[in-house]
């Protein structure tokens, strides 16, 4: 008779590791540096609910980011269980048996795919189309520029005064683009237009505010007008302040509009010319502070204009906030015609039906007891709400995965916040954090560098404080450890640095945008210069010996060109490098866009392997038969899947 089944899983897994696996009793936020096996957690985790909770695969959550990644995460686990059912028999090689034939239709998708399942599930009560179509990003951003478009034409019609005036002051395609990108970060926080309205209007200054702060600027005046001068020169600057005092008054009494803005700042900065320096005037540092700003420069920057400013901001903002409003009601209407919803909607919509439907929450918590979420520092208020409501508020297990320096989706409205607020909702709610620093990835040569440079990179300065570092983003450096076996010979690392020519005074003038963009060239093409030397050095021909192995052996091997990659943050200006390759004489090849293995044929030709291995793989098959291998249409795709199995 076999042993119960054991996890072969557990025997690779590290303490933090495991004890992030393991630990099913509470909620669990887990931060997972690069190379931190996050993954085999999640699956291990996934498994242990299994093992040790007496549940189904139905009553298991595990969302991912991208479908590719839900995909090998079900490959994981179906590899895992096949792997227990060889070591088990009896009634235990039966359940998991259950669980491998329920795997398919298990709920390891994404956030969107999670939401349309609950909407497809509850369509009354949902107030929607059982049979909608899920518009794609291109389509419903298509729909959204046609709204918009419509909405501008409409208030522009309606003489809005501030948009009209808008749309002078920039142009209308600047305005268009705005409101696109106000609609989706709006819609990614769960807020409707109203509350937008409603924010405009409590978020900026009052009236009130503005009078206040211009009173205080008056006594500040009174008193430096009326401090003793100790230079004939001061005292002449003190009498002409004296005298265009009463002139600047008078343009503050009325806070700035679109039309005076311009009189409004040159009166302030006129004023700044009969300034004292600083220290010979008691007051001096106030009236900087009132008037023109700590650290003003050559800009407006004081608490008096600045209060004025966002008295201007208020109108406009309430005026998009009421434009925003219509863009919605059209795009609902329009969405309604085609039975259509997008990305968005799958999510708002489940949180609406949550919150107004108790009967329909109490189902989905009796049915989905355990989440799993990974990538959490890309997600945003909206899916913060949604896991909040379906979790930490039916008592479900929530289990978060993220690692705020890894965000990389904030133009997509991602909130590496977001990741940090749910992590405290977990602490109140009686969960822990379980950090995993350990690099499985990465030999130990480069993590020491890593960890070396962004130590000091991620160093602070003491007189900022705390709340301020969290609202630049600041993301506290924690080293990493790694623990990848060597492989050979240690791999080295240098550090390339291209001395870059003396910055040139921010106020000169002289300079040209021409002149700029030719600074930029210019660097890149130093940098390039360097990077072909090295890489000529690198394999010898620049007479350069090879690296010198261990105890002074020359017998470290000399890298062909083959063997050298170089990386790029992104592609603008690589034909810099690839000029300074072509001549040097060093041959090279150039990956545009899309890397070697998500190419599409490369992706067909993986598809097809991954079924042949597999041949219950129901998506690489579909992916293989709509593939240019086959050339099956949508249709016909759909026409075998109902067609009477054979």
């Amino acid at each position: 008779m076999k042993a119960e089944a054991s996890n072969s899983n557990s025997r690779k897994l590290k303490p933090e590791q495991a004890s992030a696996a393991h630990t099913l009793g509470r909620h669990l936020s887990v931060t997972a540096g690069p190379g931190a096996g996050k993954t085999l957690v999640l699956v291990e985790r996934y498994l242990e609910i299994l093992r040790t909770k007496k549940v189904s695969v139905d009553n298991i959550v595990a969302i991912t980011f991208t479908n590719r990644a839900a995909n090998e995460m079900r490959e994981r686990v179906r590899r895992e269980i096949d792997n227990l059912l060889k070591q088990t028999d009896g009634d235990e090689r039966r359940r998991w048996l259950r669980h491998k034939r329920a795997l398919e239709g298990a709920c390891i998708t994404t956030i969107h795919g999670f939401c349309s399942r609950v909407l497809h599930e509850f369509p009354v009560e949902a107030d929607i189309d059982p049979q909608f179509t899920l518009l794609d990003e291109h389509r419903a951003t298509m729909l959204l520029e046609a709204m918009v478009e419509e909405s501008l034409t409409n208030a522009i019609q309606h003489a809005d005064e501030k948009v009209v005036q808008l749309t002078l002051g920039a142009s209308r395609a600047s305005l268009a683009a705005a409101l696109v990108k106000l609609y989706w970060k709006y819609r990614g926080e769960a807020l409707s237009p109203d509350e937008i309205e409603k924010l405009s209007a409590e978020n900026h200054a009052t009236e009130a505010d503005y009078f206040a702060a211009l009173k205080e600027l008056e006594s500040v005046i009174g008193f430096f007008l009326s401090a003793r001068r100790l230079t004939p020169d001061a005292e002449k600057k003190r009498v002409k302040a004296e005298h265009e005092w009463p002139s600047l008054r008078a343009i503050l009494a009325q806070p700035a509009d679109n039309r005076s803005i311009a009189a409004y700042c040159q009166a302030i900065e006129d004023f700044r010319e009969l300034r004292p320096k600083k220290g010979t005037v008691p007051g001096v540092e106030r009236l900087d502070e009132l008037l023109w700003g700590l650290k003003s420069g050559d800009r407006v920057g004081g608490r008096v204009p600045a209060l004025g400013f966002d008295l201007l901001a208020k109108d406009y903002a309430i005026s998009l906030a009421k434009v925003l409003r219509d863009i919605e009601r059209r795009l609902d209407e329009e969405k309604q015609r085609l039975s259509a919803l997008d990305f968005d909607d799958l999510q708002l919509r489940t949180l609406r039906l949550l919150n107004t439907h108790p009967e329909v929450l109490t189902r989905v918590a009796e049915r989905y007891r355990f989440f799993l979420v990974d990538e959490f520092q890309d997600t945003n208020g909206l899916q913060r709400d949604l896991m909040r409501r379906l979790a930490l508020d039916t008592g479900a297990n929530l289990f978060i995965v993220g690692d705020r320096k890894q965000s990389i989706y904030g133009f997509r409205g991602a909130d590496v916040d977001v990741f940090a607020e749910i992590t405290a909702a977990i602490e109140r709610a009686g969960g822990m954090q379980q950090p995993l620093n350990v690099n499985f990835r990465s030999q130990k040569p480069l993590i020491d560098a890593y960890n070396f440079l962004f130590k000091r990179i991620f160093r602070t300065r003491a007189e900022i404080s705390r709340d301020e570092l969290s609202q630049l983003g600041y993301v506290k450096h924690e080293e990493s450890i790694s623990e990848r076996p060597a492989e050979h010979d240690s791999p080295l690392l240098e550090f390339l640095v291209t001395i870059l020519p003396p910055a040139k005074k921010s106020h000169d003038k002289s300079e040209s945008p021409q002149e700029e963009q030719s600074d930029r060239f210019d660097v890149r093409e130093r940098d390039a210069a360097q990077v072909v030397e090295r890489i000529e050095a690198l394999t010898g021909y620049a007479g350069v010996p090879p690296a010198i192995g261990e105890g002074g052996r020359q017998d470290a091997c000399v890298p062909r060109y083959g063997d050298i990659a170089i990386l790029f943050r992104a592609l603008t200006g690589v034909w810099v490098y690839e000029s300074a390759l072509r001549r040097a004489g060093i041959p090279y090849l150039t990956v545009q866009g899309k890397g070697f293995y998500q190419r599409e044929e490369i992706t067909d030709l993986i598809q097809l392997l991954r079924f042949l291995d597999n041949t219950t793989d129901e998506l690489a098959l579909a992916a293989v038969l709509r593939s240019p291998l086959c050339g099956i249409s949508d249709n016909g795709l759909l026409a075998l899947r109902c067609a009477p199995k054979i």
